[in-house]
């Protein structure tokens, strides 16, 4: 998969959103041509990439300022991505504005609320972030239709077998196959029962 980082301050961010774009060409001013430098640019790489290639858009899906990008123009956006050959909109927020404070703002449910709106009204996958720490947090996540996808960070960098972990309690052998190299080492014919032997002893200690 490709993806292009629309988010966070980046360039393509830059653009699109009216406190940081002050241009009053063809490429500032309205949404549609904020829009525009976006847009170009994934079009131009959904036409060299292989048809089978995921393409992704990250956006900060607000700038959590007055005046700024907001999920309305998200939404507007992501369907513009949609029309041009985007896969999937990846949904995260901030950036932009180097003055606000996000302490107050800047909380998971923005980015979760605002991909389930993205994914419904403009009717493309969504991937959702935002301290995605426990693996039934990230299902609830998918069955509640917030995200088609769940992007999981600082969870991996603090503990890389999370996966393993969540397989563990959201999965059985007969929903999750690990590959057969692995299954005899880490699955479930391998350390899953250590796994549970060590959580156990732990709750009980």
């Amino acid at each position: 998969a490709i993806e292009l980082h629309y988010a966070h301050g980046y360039l393509g961010n830059t653009w699109l959103s009216p406190l940081s774009n002050t241009r009053t060409d063809r490429y500032g001013g309205s949404l549609e041509n904020r829009m525009r430098f976006g847009l170009e640019t994934a079009q131009r790489v959904r036409k060299v990439i292989p048809k089978e290639t995921p393409l992704l858009v990250r956006i900060s899906v607000t700038d959590y300022g007055n005046g700024g990008w907001d999920v309305t123009q998200s939404v507007e956006f992501a369907k513009r991505l949609k029309a041009i050959g985007v896969d999937v909109v990846d949904c995260s927020s901030g950036g932009v504005v180097g003055n606000v404070d996000y302490g107050p703002f800047n909380t998971p449910e923005v980015q979760h609320k605002a991909a389930a709106t993205i994914q419904r009204e403009a009717g493309i996958p969504t991937a959702t972030v935002g301290k995605i720490v426990h693996p039934f947090q990230a299902e609830k996540l998918l069955q509640d239709n917030s995200a088609t996808l769940i992007f999981i960070g600082r969870a991996l960098l603090n503990n890389p077998h999370w996966a393993y972990g969540a397989a563990d309690v959201l999965a059985n052998s007969e929903t999750f196959k690990y590959p057969d190299p692995y299954n005899w080492c880490i699955g479930w014919q391998g350390f899953y029962k250590w796994r549970q032997d060590l959580l156990t002893d732990q709750n009980n200690n």
